[in-house]
């Protein structure tokens, strides 16, 4: 307590008027080197015991008290010593973090917090020492930390300085919501929308494959009709080669149907958005629809049929531990078991 002595006698000497006006009975002064909360201006529950509390000059003042004593709503401090001789209020730093509280001392911020980091008091600086404000906790406030809004802050009271902000309630963050939208699910269609067979081909190609085929293919054309789901498989080495055995297919199924063909559909890859289908379609009287970039379920019908041959070619590769260079002749053996 020598320091603590020191200084409150500095406080005496500097804040003499002070005092005078107001009495030090209300003044508490936060001492980190005292093992007890000591008052020497109020009578407590009186002890039998004789115990002393020994001074900065080696000189003694008896406890002639304990009790507890509220200085606000939130703190109440406990076993606080009543000593004969005691010109000042002391409270004990490390009483108070033995009863869960936690005194912070920084630049222009000293407080007590409780075990939930609410504010308790704020600590001013009084001369030397630092004494108890309880004038600051008038309204529940947290401690000054980072905050995704100053309305809550402000509405604390704890900035000074910032005018005064409306909250707003149930705010919605556009720039998150933007940022974190996502397509809706393309609606299924669960009827078939063609009249006969043969009206409308879905077509796509899949590719390349990791290993070239034995006759050293690497894509596969996947053409679909609509009506009937009958699937055909073409296998080509490069994707330019999609014209020549749709232009073939479209003119075969001419000849065998009795009902003229529609629409072909695809989607916008260079292998069927060129000047030969356009030329092609318009001598036929063919509408090219194309399914809009960057969206396989507009062309659905062939997208979930080039997964099914995938996926049972896989399989039948794997079951045999065929090489992988037989890929192609698994997908024509999908393709044949699915029609």
């Amino acid at each position: 307590m020598d320091l603590v002595t020191e200084a409150l006698r500095e406080l005496s000497r500097v804040h003499a008027l002070e005092v005078a006006d107001r009495g030090m009975e209300d003044v508490w002064i936060m001492d980190s080197g005292c093992s007890r909360h000591m008052t020497g201006h109020r009578n407590l529950n009186p002890v039998s015991t004789k115990e002393y509390i020994t001074f900065e000059d080696n000189g003694q003042g008896k406890v002639m008290g304990v009790g507890s004593i509220s200085l606000s709503a939130k703190l109440s401090l406990r076993e606080v010593a009543f000593v004969r001789n005691l010109g000042f209020n002391l409270v004990s730093v490390s009483q108070l973090l033995d009863e869960g509280f936690e005194v912070r001392f920084k630049k222009g911020a000293c407080c007590v917090l409780d075990a939930e980091e609410i504010l308790v008091c704020s600590l001013l600086p009084f001369g030397l020492v630092f004494r108890v404000d309880l004038t600051s906790v008038s309204a529940p406030a947290r401690r000054l930390v980072a905050s995704p809004s100053a309305d809550i802050w402000n509405s604390m009271g704890l900035i000074r300085g910032l005018p005064k902000l409306r909250a707003k309630k149930d705010f919605i963050c556009h720039p998150c919501r933007h940022g974190k939208m996502v397509a809706a699910s393309h609606i299924p269609v669960s009827q078939v929308m063609t009249s006969y067979p043969g009206e409308l081909l879905h077509m796509d190609t899949v590719g390349p494959a990791q290993v070239a085929s034995v006759s050293g293919k690497w894509y596969v054309l996947v053409v679909v009709d609509d009506f009937s789901r009958f699937s055909w498989v073409f296998f080509m080495e490069f994707k330019d080669e999609a014209f020549g055995f749709v232009r073939d297919l479209v003119l075969r199924l001419r000849n065998e149907s009795h009902k003229a063909m529609r629409a072909i559909r695809s989607d916008n890859g260079g292998e069927f958005r060129n000047s030969r289908f356009e030329n092609f379609c318009r001598d036929l009287g063919l509408e090219h629809q194309f399914s809009s970039p960057y969206t396989p379920p507009q062309n659905g019908v062939v997208e979930r049929k080039n997964r099914t041959l995938v996926e049972m070619a896989r399989t039948m590769l794997d079951e045999h531990r065929t090489p992988r260079r037989f890929w192609a002749e698994a997908v024509n053996t999908a393709c044949y078991i699915a029609n």
